[in-house]
């Protein structure tokens, strides 16, 4: 009887066992899916945090790019400058310095944009303050001849034929001799654009190399090019002005055709209202679209 009571008990002990197995099985779950969300958001927490120093870091990197920009401006100029970095910092810079009977304008372009242009700026920028102290520098191209020498040096770009770096920058440099207003210019894939009286453009094409690079080689001999700048007005920029792309579907770039328009509108001699006119043409060029690269535009004329 004992033995038969057993046998009928034993599908129920062996089914309270399995319920038992169950929710051991269940409890572990839970226990590890409460580790496991406690571990998400400790994560999520750190994340949080690395991103906030991040942010901490590239705001304090932009303060110390600014400050590199120039302040203290040439009383003989008039000068009004757009100055947009994509990422907070980036890779467009530009010197202003009067350098006794001269002053030095350039529109540098560094390669790249965020954080890796900005520290290629900041390098370009020490080699400028470097190079104006050199005598054997004279002309608009030497600047360039020779910024192009340090940065293939420093970065040992024809040191080993077989890597091939191509960091350095676009850009142009004018150099404004204060008593005759004479301007003397050298450009490295860039132009500028002289606007007369009239409404005349005149563009002036630099070099079709680049300043740095293994492509470029060493000495290459940067063109200056003379004109007379009297009461003409100056415009510098960098492509990321001109590369300024339209709304889907029809994705086109704002150009150089659409520049040139823009400048049609200028007004009288005012470089702020040029600015505020460039301005106005790309913010209704892009419309919703967002911006793709640094921009700098320089325009400037002698008081």
């Amino acid at each position: 009887m004992l033995d038969k009571v057993k046998s009928e008990n034993q599908p129920l002990e062996e089914s309270l066992k399995e319920k038992d197995k169950q929710i051991n099985r269940l409890q572990m779950q839970i226990k590890l899916s409460s580790n496991l969300s406690k571990e998400l958001e400790r994560q999520k927490s750190l994340a949080l945090e690395a991103q906030e120093e991040i942010k901490k870091s590239i705001q304090y990197a932009s303060r110390i790019q600014t400050a590199m920009l120039p302040t203290d401006l040439p009383k003989a100029l008039e000068i009004a400058v757009l100055w947009k970095p994509l990422n907070v910092v980036g890779g467009d810079f530009y010197i202003i310095r009067d350098i006794g009977d001269q002053i030095l304008i350039a529109v540098i372009d560094c390669t790249g944009h965020g954080v890796p242009g900005a520290l290629l700026s900041t390098l370009t920028n020490s080699i400028f303050d470097r190079i104006i102290h050199d005598e054997n520098v004279k002309t608009a191209g030497d600047y360039l001849i020779a910024a192009h020498n340090i940065i293939s040096t420093l970065l040992g770009q024809h040191a080993d034929k077989k890597v091939k770096s191509h960091d350095g920058f676009d850009g142009s440099v004018c150099l404004l001799q204060k008593e005759n207003r004479k301007l003397s210019f050298a450009g490295a894939r860039s132009s500028i654009i002289l606007i007369s009286n009239d409404g005349e453009k005149i563009e002036l094409h630099g070099n079709r190399k680049s300043v740095g690079g293994s492509r470029t080689p060493l000495d290459y001999p940067f063109e200056t090019h003379e004109q007379s700048l009297n009461d003409r007005i100056l415009v510098m920029y960098t492509d990321g002005i001109t590369d300024v792309m339209s709304e889907a579907p029809s994705s086109l770039l704002f150009g150089k055709e659409k520049f040139f328009e823009a400048l049609s509108l200028w007004h009288g001699d005012n470089p702020q209202k040029i600015i505020k006119n460039i301005e106005i043409a790309l913010e209704n060029h892009r419309n919703t679209e967002p911006y793709r690269d640094d921009m700098t535009l320089l325009v400037l004329k002698f008081n």
